[in-house]
C-alpha cells in the first residue's frame, strides 16, 4: 500500500488514496473515464427519448387545445370528420410510441456498439471514432421521426380527417443544428391533416416525406464519409510537416 500523507502514516489517508485516487488515475489514463461519460450521455439520451416519446404521446391527449377538444369533441366537423379523428388517434398514438421505441432502440445499440471502441487516446477517440458514429445515429434517429411523419400523413389522407402525431416537434429541433437541412426543417407542417377533397395532394405529400426519409438517411451516410475523409486529410497534413530541431554540435578542443 502506498503511503498517502509525508512523514506520517495515517491509515484512513492511505486507504483512501490507494483505493480511490490511484484507481480513478488509472481508469484516466486508460481512457475508460471518457469513455464511460460519453457512453452514459448517450444512455441517458436514449432513455429520454423513449420516455419523451411516450410523455408526449400521452400528454398531448388532455388539456383545452389537445387533439379530441379540437378534432373530436369540438363543434363545426361533420360526422366522418370526427370518425376519422378517432382512427386517426388511435393509430397516431400507437405509431408515436413506436417511433419513441424504436429511436430508443437504435440509440440504444450505437452506443452498445461504441462501448466497444478500443481507446487510444481522448482526440482520437472523441473525433476519429466515436463523432462519426454520431454523425449517423442522428441520421438513423432522423430517419425514423421522417418517416413517422410520411406514415402518419398517408394515414391522414386514407380516413379523410386529422391524424394525432406529437413527435412533430423532435423533427424539428434536432434537424434545426445541421446545415443544409432547411428544406427538411421547413417541409414539417405544424399537424397532419388529411381531405377528401384534396386526397391526391394529401397522399402526395405522404409518400414524398416517406421517400423524403431515406433521402435523409443517405445524406447523413453522405456526412459521415465526408467527415471521414475530412480527417484522414488532416491526420494526413499533420503527419506530413517536418519535425523541427535545433541541431547542437559539442566539439572538443585537442590541447597539445
Amino acid at each position: 500500500m502506498e503511503k498517502n500523507l509525508p512523514f506520517v502514516s495515517l491509515s484512513l489517508a492511505d486507504n483512501g488514496y490507494n483505493k480511490l485516487v490511484i484507481p480513478f488515475l488509472g481508469k484516466l489514463d486508460g481512457g475508460s473515464v471518457f469513455k464511460n461519460i460519453i457512453t452514459l450521455l448517450l444512455s441517458v439520451l436514449a432513455v429520454a427519448l423513449l420516455l419523451g416519446g411516450i410523455y408526449l404521446s400521452v400528454d398531448g391527449l388532455f388539456g383545452d387545445d389537445c387533439f379530441i377538444q379540437s378534432h373530436i369533441s369540438g363543434e363545426g366537423l361533420s360526422g366522418g370528420k370526427k370518425a376519422g379523428a378517432v382512427v386517426g388517434l388511435i393509430v397516431g398514438f400507437a405509431t408515436s410510441i413506436l417511433a419513441a421505441w424504436s429511436a430508443f432502440s437504435i440509440l440504444k445499440k450505437r452506443t452498445e456498439q461504441m462501448k466497444t471502441i478500443e481507446y487510444d487516446g481522448l482526440l482520437s477517440f472523441v473525433f476519429v471514432k466515436a463523432s462519426p458514429r454520431l454523425i449517423l445515429v442522428t441520421g438513423e434517429l432522423l430517419f425514423v421521426l421522417y418517416l413517422y411523419m410520411g406514415i402518419l400523413q398517408i394515414i391522414a389522407a386514407l380516413v379523410g380527417s386529422s391524424v394525432y402525431a406529437p413527435l412533430l416537434g423532435y423533427t424539428a429541433s434536432v434537424l434545426s443544428v445541421f446545415p443544409g437541412m432547411e428544406y427538411f426543417s421547413e417541409s414539417i407542417p405544424q399537424q397532419i391533416v388529411g381531405d377528401y377533397d384534396n386526397f391526391g395532394q394529401h397522399i402526395k405529400i405522404g409518400i414524398m416525406s416517406t421517400a423524403l426519409s431515406f433521402l435523409l438517411l443517405i445524406i447523413f451516410y453522405i456526412y459521415k464519409e465526408i467527415y471521414n475523409y475530412i480527417m484522414k486529410l488532416a491526420t494526413n497534413l499533420i503527419s506530413f510537416l517536418p519535425k523541427f530541431a535545433i541541431p547542437i554540435a559539442i566539439r572538443k578542443r585537442n590541447e597539445n
